[in-house]
């Protein structure tokens, strides 16, 4: 497992270096020789383009330069950079700015009028095109900050509170629900903690992440701060975002506050998830999704996606962190009842989760990818392809818990036979680890799809 986690990261890691962006389309082409003047450069870059972040440099041949450029609504993945009349020679163009998803661009190009002139200096853009390790760094943290914090807490609530309140699973007409909280309630001091632990540090990702996203994304455009903040979509995002990792921490310090010493913390654990669903919103609206021909609906099934990712891997990371210490140190007898508990309601968001996870990422791998070759021909689909097999790996883990752990620790709890060794607990606990450990490389390779533009 630890080999082919490695392998599966690097193959990941080694689409992130590289350019965000293919090959712009440019009239009149680089290099070319034209007998006439030229009115206007157009350069499309593949997506929608910010206007107030785009910029452009012409140098004409007899020294005079302009730095105008347009984005029409007419044709919003284009510039189109007037270029001076500077008589016969070498012209040089260099341009840089923002697509309405977030992916810095640059380039530079040249051609002469009348003569074939010989290659001159380009001129070089002031931004980068594609935001590097950086950006994929912060796309990272954030991701798991915002999907982790909203799935941790829910499922918290929902699974292992859930199994609390009801004393887990016991055989017919045994009331066996006071003694299995009252021995859940002896050692949960600890695992709660633990819990905390993980969600905080969760929080503080986020932060990080987007204390990093904001310089190297104002860098990747020329250092337009206040353009940046004020004039994309991407710097409405990540305001609201800072907003959202506020609200979260406030939620914590107020979920934390008042919650009970043992047993489950009510509405304030659903509060807390609150940030993180609309955060994922916010994900959405200002990644591809937001690009397409249908921005609504591929908005909406992308948050979809969101919500589901976030309540199956964020529930694994609640199982790792606090439901598997706290039946950890439980009496064999009351370990049996809330474990099955906890299995089978987190069996029923797993398998739901699953589904809408398969159904919405049909559709934008349909939306996104123009033909199937794209998945081993371009970027994307390469880092597509790696999560896809990484989540395909997930998905037997997954079976295996749901068709063979889950009645298994279910008929034991009724008292139809047993577990297996050790109860079946520490199954549940190798494979959560292996799912966890799975989930983190398909985070790794969603930052790194963010990062690279659809084929067209």
């Amino acid at each position: 497992m630890r080999r082919l986690l490695g392998a599966l990261c690097a193959a990941v890691l080694l689409l992130a270096p590289g350019a965000a962006w293919g090959d712009p389309v440019i009239q009149p082409p680089q290099g070319s020789v034209v007998g006439a003047p030229v009115q206007s450069v157009r350069v499309a870059v593949g997506a929608p383009v910010e206007p107030d972040l785009a910029r452009a440099r012409v140098t004409a041949p007899d020294g005079s330069s302009a730095s105008l450029v347009r984005v029409t609504p007419a044709d919003p993945e284009a510039l189109v950079i007037p270029v001076p009349a500077g008589g016969r020679g070498t012209y040089r163009v260099a341009w840089w700015g923002l697509t309405t998803d977030g992916h810095p661009f640059a380039g530079t190009t040249s051609f002469a009028v009348g003569i074939a002139s010989p290659a001159a200096v380009a001129v070089a853009p002031e931004g980068k095109d594609g935001a590097g390790w950086l950006a994929m760094l912060a796309r990272f943290l954030v991701l798991i900050g915002v999907l982790g914090t909203a799935g941790m807490a829910a499922c918290r609530e929902w699974v292992v509170g859930g199994a609390w309140r009801i004393g887990g699973i016991a055989p017919p007409g045994a009331d066996l629900a006071d003694g299995v909280r009252g021995a859940a309630a002896a050692v949960a001091d600890r695992p709660v903690r633990a819990w905390w632990i993980t969600w905080w540090s969760l929080v503080a990702a986020w932060v990080v992440g987007l204390v990093l996203a904001l310089p190297v994304h104002a860098a990747a455009t020329g250092g337009q701060w206040g353009e940046l903040l004020g004039g994309s979509r991407w710097g409405s995002a990540w305001a609201g975002l800072a907003v959202l990792a506020v609200a979260a921490a406030v939620a914590g310090m107020v979920a934390r506050a008042g919650e009970p010493r043992v047993g489950p913390s009510g509405p304030r654990m659903y509060a807390a998830a609150v940030p993180g669903v609309l955060g994922a919103v916010l994900l959405s609206w200002s990644g591809h999704a937001a690009s397409g021909t249908d921005a609504t609906l591929g908005v909406a099934i992308d948050v979809v996606h969101g919500w589901a990712t976030a309540a199956w891997l964020g529930g694994l990371v609640m199982l790792l962190a606090l439901a598997l210490p706290l039946l950890g140190r439980m009496a064999e007898g009351p370990r049996l009842a809330l474990g099955a508990g906890i299995v089978v309601r987190f069996s029923s968001v797993a398998v739901a989760a699953v589904v809408l996870l398969v159904v919405t990422g049909v559709y934008r791998a349909l939306a996104e990818l123009p033909s199937l070759a794209s998945l081993w021909t371009t970027s994307y689909g390469v880092a597509l392809l790696v999560k896809l097999i990484v989540f395909a790996v997930m998905l037997v883990l997954a079976a295996w818990n749901r068709l063979v752990l889950h009645p298994r620790l279910e008929r034991a709890a009724l008292g139809l036979g047993s577990a297996g060794p050790g109860d079946g607990m520490g199954a549940l606990r190798s494979s959560v680890r292996a799912e966890v450990a799975l989930g983190a490389v398909v985070m790794l390779a969603v930052a790194v799809l963010v990062g690279l533009v659809p084929p067209t």
